[in-house]
């Protein structure tokens, strides 16, 4: 699959990558890969405010990352066919490979520098 910028409107694309741009609405979807929480579990599990969780979970729902579903009193929020799971998945992994190519250059650049000696 490619990345076609000439059918999506930029504009929105740019709206769901900036979702995505937060520590605290990742750690949310994260807690949703267990499955379908409440606010209260949300908060339980992450360490966040109630009112930080609802601002948080309102964005993710505004931009299609999560699903929610009304149960007497309680709206329990979930990931929609995992294609959050898949994004985050996808970050995940990307950071892990750019992390170890840094680590091979920082390993490549210390064999052929010279030790330095202390004093």
């Amino acid at each position: 699959m490619t990345f076609d910028s000439e059918s999506l409107p930029l504009e929105l694309v740019a709206r769901r990558l900036k979702a995505l741009a937060d520590a605290s609405r990742l750690a949310v979807l994260g807690r949703l890969c267990d499955g379908e929480k409440c606010v209260t579990e949300l908060v339980e599990e992450t360490g966040l405010g109630q009112a930080n969780v609802s601002k948080h979970l309102h964005i993710l729902l505004g931009e299609g990352f999560v699903l929610a579903r009304r149960y007497r009193r309680n709206v329990f929020y979930r990931l929609p066919n995992g294609m959050s799971e898949e994004i985050c998945a996808i970050i995940c992994r990307s950071i892990r490979e750019k992390a170890a190519d840094e680590k091979r250059a920082l390993a490549r650049y210390l064999k052929r520098t010279p030790a330095r000696k202390a004093g």
